[in-house]
């Protein structure tokens, strides 16, 4: 089973906009489609098209959480989730315009509910056993410990449980003290340029204190992958015909941790993981790729030993 952990989940809803985006001036709306979102939960909805056993945890607030509740649901994935006292979780506004650029705006979400994320904890701390992987990913509810994923990678493994860590800023910084199995953060996130050497030096740092993976996604520059056992690799960036690029990453993120459940080698990790990123760039909102669409990328892939 690969459980997933969203602190600050959201419902996404993207619109598409008839012409190149107008700032400040009049956009008329082509379509408009809600989906459960959150990056954990992006990672999930992959997962699910994968055909791989997942569990989508995550913190509820008000009627836009049982919203993404049912939403969840009627998608088939399995979900554990712990109301919060109070606020309503987020909604994040994605626009597309007619060139294909993707504008966000983000919501913070409601302010962290410590009663609410021990109760989360604890369902998954009972759950998770060795065999699994949990990914922890996305941005941290507003008010809440900087250090919070530290002490949730650190209660997981301790049951000798590989933790996925896809976070930035001081995130991912006190994450990566509790020395997740692997780190998956993209350039922005990482603070480095969207260059191949620049994550071949912060891959080093993260492997440097211990973990065991470093995939760092360069947007349209491609990826780089690096583990512990020496492997450094490239993969060149597709020239597609892009939809939305937000859950990209998440899908990427997906392929990792279905690499790593199924022990696939490095090569095919990478190579599911970058083939998920880029049919995810296909899809409409954060609508996670099929599996058909991912089988379609697999060969197309090209990868550079480094």
């Amino acid at each position: 089973m690969i459980y997933t952990l969203t602190l600050n989940p959201a419902i996404d809803v993207t619109s598409h906009t008839l012409a190149p985006f107008a700032l400040g001036g009049l956009n008329r709306l082509k379509t408009v489609r809600r989906d459960p979102g959150g990056k954990g939960i992006n990672v999930s909805k992959t997962l699910r098209n994968l055909g791989e056993p997942t569990c989508a945890c995550f913190l509820s607030g008000g009627p836009a959480g049982r919203e993404l509740y049912d939403m969840l649901i009627a998608d088939g994935i399995e979900c554990i989730c712990a109301e919060i006292g109070t606020g309503n979780t987020r909604s994040n506004l994605k626009i597309v315009d007619s060139s294909g650029v993707t504008t966000d705006l983000n919501e913070e979400g409601p302010a962290f509910d410590f009663q609410a994320c021990a109760a989360i904890r604890k369902r998954l701390l009972e759950m998770v056993t060795i065999r699994d992987v949990v990914v922890i990913s996305g941005k941290i509810p507003p008010s809440a410990p900087n250090d919070i994923y530290r002490t949730i990678i650190r209660e997981i493994a301790h049951k000798g449980v590989r933790v996925i860590l896809d976070a930035s800023g001081e995130a991912l910084v006190n994450g990566m003290r509790s020395v997740p199995f692997a780190v998956k953060p993209n350039a922005a996130e990482a603070g480095i340029n969207e260059d191949v050497e620049s994550a071949l030096r912060a891959s080093s740092r993260f492997l440097s204190v211990g973990s065991s993976i470093a995939l760092i996604s360069l947007g349209g520059n491609g990826a780089v992958y690096c583990d512990r056992s020496g492997v450094r690799m490239y993969a060149e960036a597709m020239k597609l015909d892009v939809r939305c690029v937000t859950g990209c990453g998440d899908s990427m993120t997906a392929g990792l941790a279905y690499g790593i459940a199924n022990n696939l080698s490095p090569e095919d990790t990478f190579r599911i993981a970058c083939a998920c990123g880029s049919a995810a760039a296909l899809t409409d909102g954060t609508q996670a790729p099929s599996a058909g669409s991912i089988a379609g990328f697999e060969d197309k892939i090209r990868i550079i030993r480094i």
